[in-house]
């Protein structure tokens, strides 16, 4: 049994990767280390989803260089302002930081990171709600 990184039952959290074996596959991962996950099968249905229930985090691959991609971040961070937004993309450079930024993104993670660093963001953030501002 692997002991809880907090005192409290975690929120869940959101996933979306337009590789939906991919996005299952890390799910799994994240079920395993205790962590309640949902996984939406396409955009709209993380919009929905986003809008309808409270995700502490909500996670999405995502190409940084994709217009309609940038134009899905915003959506999702209107309609979800109090989740933390963690994006993993191919790039995690300090241009990417900034383009992300802009279009709400609380974290980045190269893709190319452990389920381990992303299960770690997770719980850090799983610890204090996200600022309004």
């Amino acid at each position: 049994m692997k002991t809880p990184l907090w005192d409290i039952e975690p929120f869940p959290t959101l996933l979306f990767d337009p590789d939906l074996k991919h996005a299952r596959k890390v799910a799994t991962s994240l079920r395993k280390e205790g962590l309640p996950v949902e996984v939406a099968s396409d955009a709209d249905a993380m919009l929905l989803a986003a809008r309808d229930r409270y995700f502490r985090t909500l996670v999405v691959a995502a190409d940084l260089s994709d217009a309609a991609c940038l134009a899905f971040l915003d959506m999702l961070r209107q309609e979800a302002p109090g989740s933390w937004l963690i994006v993993t993309c191919a790039r995690a450079d300090e241009d990417a930081l900034a383009i992300a930024h802009r279009h709400g993104v609380d974290s980045l993670l190269a893709v190319s990171a452990a389920v381990a660093d992303l299960f770690a963001r997770i719980a850090a953030l799983q610890l204090r709600s996200r600022p309004r501002f």
